[in-house]
């Protein structure tokens, strides 16, 4: 038998290692957490005293796992004798060993001390081949904290006034230098501190988007190791302005093993490795911002967006943040081509990841222009260290192409945008679209489908109706009746929507499955109770929060995560305070995480958010609730997976599976065959067999679906997992 290769990862709260997917996603981590009480009243005290002192060893289940794939696991205290934990010792008439396979992707130990440094290791069950393996410093157990902590550099070599600072925002995940560990890129935003207490506040507009004009950089960009080491930073131009026009798009764009970052560059801009863009049109400057009376008490932007000067896209090294390409970002026109006269729908700007090529399988970037009424998109690949666009959709385009996808004209996409956009496979083609707001682009550039509903703030799209085909989208909007809708996300049709007395701005929406009184998915919007799978029933209780949904605590429901707490609304209330741990959501009202998502893997979801001042450090948090519940790392899930690398775009929206996890299914193993997970056997088959093959539905190992076979490769199909090799 192959060995897989595998990786040991323990998240003892103060210090962690994650192993990325591979490509041909082998990769078994194995992490450990644990728990503290805390003696301060917190509502969440009883989970605490529960699980003081134990530590939460987990791993993840891989493509080919089911119920039967059995685990041994193994404990070492300082320099003692490792110990089987999955091993009784009988003494009944003589010494007796008992092992009993763990089928479960989690172990809750109670070692009798936290003050030695503990070794973990896990074998398959019967084996002594080392899958994975970790020592717990003793300091790191005794601490007992639910987080580990990663420093953030200082910003001296990036403005020196002292009320100047650059708070931590988003934060996207990917394996920058091809190492297998995931580093993270955090954007951090400028901000101005108030002399007299140290607090924060906009000295130079409101909400947040005008510089300070004594400095070039509004916006930089840090890469971190998950051990705290700093790699690089990027320092975006005087062009690139403040607030979510800065998303910034974080993957493996030409397969070397490694991902880049691409980011909407300007004159000014400072890479990684000291290099900067000059002065590229030969105007004799870099900073076209404009500004009123700079003595008044608010002194304000005469130009308050960017009119004026070259915008790139930049193609960044993961490695060393060096630029490895450029090319021009979507044409500025005039303010008047994006509905208005001062560049604010001009500057809206999008970028984020989508696969759109079935055959080399590479993502391709997504960059987008314009919300409220304009909207260019347009899909560029990097291959090769080159940019080359791919297509380019424009709502202004007088009959685009002929007709779209869905009998409209280019125009009926004009003012459907969202502050946002989501990718996923709608049509089931193997190939993904850009769902922006009210619309939805094919993979070739084409319109795929306009609801004509118009703009909106949230939007949600998964696996939300359990018996019914495909993906579905759950949507708020705001400036006529319709308050929400959900739709087939194949075509845009309507399943059910709920309207207004009159025009109305409906700001947020969620669903998730909250109720397990209530078969399916629960959707709800501001202000609103929560609504039965199929919108009839009023279920009489208005949800905690409508931002977010993790899976945290280790049952089916997932919790809601806001304003620093997760809660189970209707199983238990709050399940952690996070607040008592010195941190902060980000983004305002919308209270939003840095980054959240399966990322070590046992299918439960981590977040991370900064310190109380977004200056120290970031945190990375991660459960310690033992599950009997068993599911594949969620990463492999394409739907999933596309979700977390596009969460930082506009208004942050959470990631959805493109399968059903809920207290309705009837097994755990309902999740995996709708999820295509089921691998039992191996066949070798040659590429030119397709008659073998013949079937619609075909799976990458990362969850991907395809409309064909690889020419070479492995890929499942009808539950089993096939390679193809070429003769």
């Amino acid at each position: 038998m192959k060995k897989i290769a595998s990786l040991l990862t323990v998240f003892a709260f103060t210090s962690l290692a994650i192993q990325a997917q591979t490509a041909d996603n082998t990769q078994r981590a194995l992490w450990a957490s644990i728990a503290k009480d805390q003696s301060s009243g917190a509502v969440s005290l009883g989970d605490y005293k529960q699980h003081s002192g134990k530590v939460l060893i987990s791993w993840r289940m891989l493509p080919g796992d089911d119920e039967n794939t059995g685990f041994d696991l193994y404990r070492k205290v300082g320099n003692g004798t490792e110990t089987q934990l999955n091993k009784k010792t009988s003494f009944s008439g003589g010494v007796h060993y008992e092992v009993t396979p763990i089928t479960k992707t989690n172990y809750q130990d109670s070692p009798s001390s936290l003050s030695s440094n503990i070794t973990y290791r896990l074998t398959y069950t019967g084996s002594d081949e080392t899958l994975a393996e970790y020592t717990i410093k003793a300091a790191q157990l005794s601490n007992g904290r639910p987080y580990i902590s990663i420093p953030l550099k200082d910003t001296k070599d990036v403005c020196d006034i002292d009320t100047v600072v650059y708070q931590a925002n988003d934060v996207s995940v990917g394996d920058l230098d091809g190492d297998g560990d995931f580093e993270i890129i955090v954007k951090r935003l400028q901000t101005t501190l108030r002399s007299a207490d140290g607090s924060v506040r906009d000295e130079f507009g409101a909400g947040a988007s005008y510089s300070h004009p004594k400095t070039l950089y509004a916006v930089i960009w840090d890469a971190y190791k998950l051990d705290g080491t700093f790699l690089w930073r990027i320092k975006g131009g005087p062009g690139i302005i403040l607030g979510n026009s800065s998303s910034f798009a974080v993957a493996d764009f030409d397969g070397d093993g490694c991902a880049e970052m691409i980011i909407r560059t300007c004159e000014g801009t400072v890479f990684g490795d000291g290099e900067a863009i000059g002065d590229v049109n030969g105007d004799g400057k870099i900073d076209y911002r404009t500004w009123g009376n700079l003595n008044s008490s608010s002194p304000g932007w005469v130009d308050h967006y960017n009119s004026a000067g070259p915008e790139f896209i930049s193609v960044i090294d993961g490695k060393t943040g060096r630029e490895l390409a450029r090319d021009n970002f979507i044409s500025r026109d005039t303010s008047s081509s994006w509905g208005d006269d001062y560049w604010k729908r001009a500057c809206s700007f999008r970028i984020g990841v989508a696969h759109l090529d079935a055959v080399d399988g590479l993502p391709s970037l997504i960059l987008g222009r314009g919300v409220y009424a304009r909207s260019v998109i347009e899909a560029w690949d990097y291959r090769d260290g080159k940019l080359s666009k791919r297509w380019r959709f424009d709502s202004a385009v007088a009959g685009g192409r002929d007709k779209n996808k869905d009998g409209k004209l280019n125009s009926a996409y004009g003012g459907q945008g969202n502050h946002s956009f989501t990718v996923a496979d709608l049509d089931g083609d193997g190939k993904d679209e850009v769902m922006y707001g009210s619309m939805a682009i094919d993979d070739d550039g084409y319109g795929l489908w306009s609801t004509q509903l118009g703009h909106g703030d949230a939007q949600h799209v998964g696996k939300f109706l359990p018996d019914r085909e495909g993906l579905q989208m759950w949507h708020c909007l705001e400036g006529g009746v319709t308050m929400v809708a959900l739709h087939d996300a194949k075509d845009g049709s309507v399943i059910w929507k709920k309207t207004a007395s009159s025009n109305n701005d409906t700001g947020r929406c969620m669903v998730a499955d909250i109720d397990p009184a209530s078969p399916g998915c629960e959707f709800w919007w501001a202000g609103s109770n929560a609504y039965s799978v199929d919108g009839t029933k009023d279920l009489g209780y208005k949800p905690s929060s409508c931002n977010a949904a993790i899976w945290f605590d280790g049952s089916l429901t997932r919790q809601l995560i806001n304003e620093n707490t997760i809660r189970n609304d209707r199983n238990g209330g709050r399940t952690f305070t996070i607040y008592r741990y010195n941190e902060s959501f980000i983004n305002g009202t919308k209270s939003n995480t840095c980054w959240y998502g399966d990322l070590v893997g046992d299918w439960r979801e981590e977040f991370i958010v900064p310190d109380l001042t977004k200056l120290v450090d970031l945190k990375i948090f991660s459960t310690w609730y033992p599950t009997d519940h068993k599911f594949p790392w969620l990463m492999t899930d394409h739907t999933y997976h596309m979700g977390v690398l596009n969460e930082n775009i506009g208004y942050n929206q959470p990631p959805n599976l493109g399968y059903y996890i809920g207290t309705d299914l009837a097994s755990d193993r309902d999740a995996w065959e709708q999820g295509g997970y089921m691998t039992t056997d191996i066949l070798s088959v040659t590429a030119d067999q397709p008659s073998r093959l013949h079937d619609p539905y075909y799976y990458t190992l990362s969850g991907q679906r395809l409309a064909n076979p690889p020419q070479q490769g492995v890929y499942i199909h009808k539950g089993k997992k096939y390679v193809t090799v070429q003769k």
